[in-house]
């Protein structure tokens, strides 16, 4: 398993890595709604939706949202971020989402006979976890455009590298020495030893680049960000988690050999790339 999950790793990190950087701003958001529509597609499981034309219609109605978010946000974004009330909008109502996901996830037991039979609730909940994410990334990607094309694609390479340290961190660290479960009724997993260990991951990968940089002015501001988005990333993991428990399924999908789905590989993005972007939004002139 272990040697699955590397070598899917190393064919997926440069993959993305390459979409990001070097792809034009309508290539890379084909890229990204073409991701974001596989996982679309299953999401509809986790609403207990089986059959192709059932899962289709999802599909197709994530597409819609996906294109009004392209056809609505900004296609240039100036440094420093000036002001947008969709952009705005769509990132504080991700953000709204995942401190209600966490408070689901935290009173699970006694709050998913609200709504684990409703399907139209899940659809929703997939809607509101998949949609501002996708807008946050494409609000990140078109940063200062036209002044320097790597500019965007360095603070999405910056998210990745967060989520990325958590995650390897988790697992290094969580695998061989957790013994504290987390929360047992939503991942039996996850360990309060693996969340330690993403968020030690975590800060050293920010303080080697603290480093490189030689201490820039805000660095603590940093440093703050880091810890609330390390914590978000591992309810983005413990939410998709929830939604799997209610369907009864181990993985969201089977595309990635070792590693599940897509959204087993994007769930801690989709929690924390809208407060991303509206850190770098405020610390840029929002």
């Amino acid at each position: 398993m272990f040697k699955q999950r590397l070598l899917t790793a190393l064919v997926l990190a440069p993959l993305a890595l390459g979409a990001v950087f070097y792809l034009p701003p309508l290539g890379f958001a084909i890229f990204l709604g073409c991701a974001f529509l596989i996982a679309a597609w299953e999401w509809a499981s986790f609403c207990g939706w089986q059959t192709k034309p059932q899962r289709l219609s999802f599909t197709v109605g994530s597409a819609f949202w996906y294109l009004l978010c392209y056809q609505a946000l900004p296609q240039q974004l100036a440094w420093p971020v000036q002001s947008n009330l969709v952009a705005e909008s769509a990132l504080w109502i991700g953000v709204g989402w995942w401190l209600l996901a966490v408070l689901l996830v935290l009173s699970f037991s006694k709050t998913k006979a609200l709504w684990q039979q409703h399907k139209l609730f899940k659809a929703v909940m997939g809607w509101l976890t998949l949609v501002p994410s996708f807008a946050a990334l494409l609000l990140l990607r078109n940063v200062n455009y036209e002044q320097s094309t790597f500019t965007g694609a360095w603070l999405i390479c910056m998210l990745l590298g967060l989520v990325w340290a958590a995650d390897i961190g988790g697992y290094v660290i969580g695998k061989p020495f957790g013994k504290h479960k987390l929360l047992p009724e939503v991942s039996p997993g996850k360990t309060l030893e693996g969340m330690i260990g993403g968020l030690v991951f975590v800060m050293a990968l920010l303080t080697g680049v603290a480093v490189y940089l030689q201490w820039p002015q805000g660095v603590a501001l940093w440093y703050v960000a880091a810890l609330l988005l390390t914590l978000l990333s591992v309810f983005g993991d413990l939410s998709e988690s929830m939604f799997k428990r209610v369907a009864g399924l181990k993985d969201s999908g089977s595309i990635f050999p070792g590693h599940g789905g897509i959204m087993d590989r994007i769930d801690s993005l989709t929690a924390t790339a809208p407060l991303f972007a509206l850190f770098v939004a405020m610390l840029g002139g929002f």
